[in-house]
């Protein structure tokens, strides 16, 4: 209970901040039914539209999206490590061009490398912006977006009673970040990554993160779709520096009163540091707030 405690109260602190921003949308507009600004390529189907924008990282699109991980078989002793990541966006507009900020925040539980006994805490911050061009293709069947911009990790690090290690690297960085992903009716499909220094001399930081990802739309809200999560530590010594995991999952989305998505995932970890999880479980859950027709 005291492991899962933390994440059922973000749940539902999250789950009541977006009601509160629903019911402030009806007041302004009234009558009014969400719907994506613009719809998936030939559909008129608000279901799909918001599956397409869900499936797109920058999509012009407020949403909070909560993502929780359970990693299986860390350590010696084969104990499971659990993280939740917050991972709000916030677009807005540039003239022509659409802005979007992406954080992400890790709460997480390490197991000691021992049968027993845990540390838990905050892990370093990662935040995104990306410059987003108008779309190329718009009203065709196939559309191209892209973005970029600067990625940043900020030390917020902290854990009870203090880990060691620690739960992040303490070092500021930056660096660029680019995202590139093509739209059709059923299909979103892209890659996207960053690399981040720490220019710090009292840390030593190199780190990558690469992604693609790939969806597809089914009908009704389903779809099946894989998003693998693929790391560098540059640092680390020679053969534990790179996670490369291998899996894929489905989700649904609900169009509600306040959309939602909901998605679960399995990654074999095919190539990984000594000592870390060699299967990872992903339960994602995404409050979705779209423009307004």
């Amino acid at each position: 209970m005291k492991r899962i405690l933390p994440f059922i109260i973000a749940f539902l602190f999250t789950f009541s901040t977006g009601q509160l921003i629903s019911q402030a949308s009806d007041t302004i507009n009234p009558g009014h039914h969400a719907s994506v600004k613009h719809p998936a390529p030939g559909s008129t189907d608000p279901v799909a539209d918001l599956a397409q924008a869900a499936a797109n990282p920058i999509a012009n699109m407020i949403s909070v999206p909560m993502q929780f991980n359970f990693n299986f078989g860390v350590g010696d002793y084969n104990r499971e490590q659990t993280t939740l990541n917050l991972e709000p966006v916030l677009p807005f507009k540039m003239f022509t061009w659409n802005v979007i900020m992406r954080g992400i925040v890790p709460f997480m539980q390490k197991p000691h490398n021992a049968e027993s006994g845990s540390d838990y805490g905050v892990g370093d911050m990662n935040f995104s912006m990306f410059f987003v061009p108008p779309v190329v293709g718009k009203g065709g069947k196939v559309q191209f977006t892209y973005g970029f911009g600067p990625a940043v990790n900020i030390p917020i690090t902290s854990s009870s009673p203090p880990a060691t290690p620690a739960f992040g690297s303490g070092a500021f960085g930056i660096g660029p970040t680019i995202v590139a992903l093509l739209l059709s009716k059923h299909i979103v499909f892209g890659i996207t990554f960053n690399q981040i220094w720490s220019y710090d001399p009292a840390y030593d930081y190199s780190a990558f993160f690469g992604q693609y990802f790939f969806t597809w739309n089914i009908k009704k809200g389903w779809f099946v779709n894989s998003t693998p999560s693929i790391t560098a530590n540059w640092k680390a010594a020679e053969g534990e520096q790179w996670t490369v995991p291998f899996g894929a999952g489905f989700g649904k989305i609900v169009h509600a009163k306040v959309p939602m998505k909901f998605m679960l995932q399995g990654y074999a970890n095919v190539i990984r540091p000594t000592g870390a999880a060699p299967f990872t479980l992903s339960f994602m859950y995404v409050l979705m707030f779209p423009h307004k027709p």
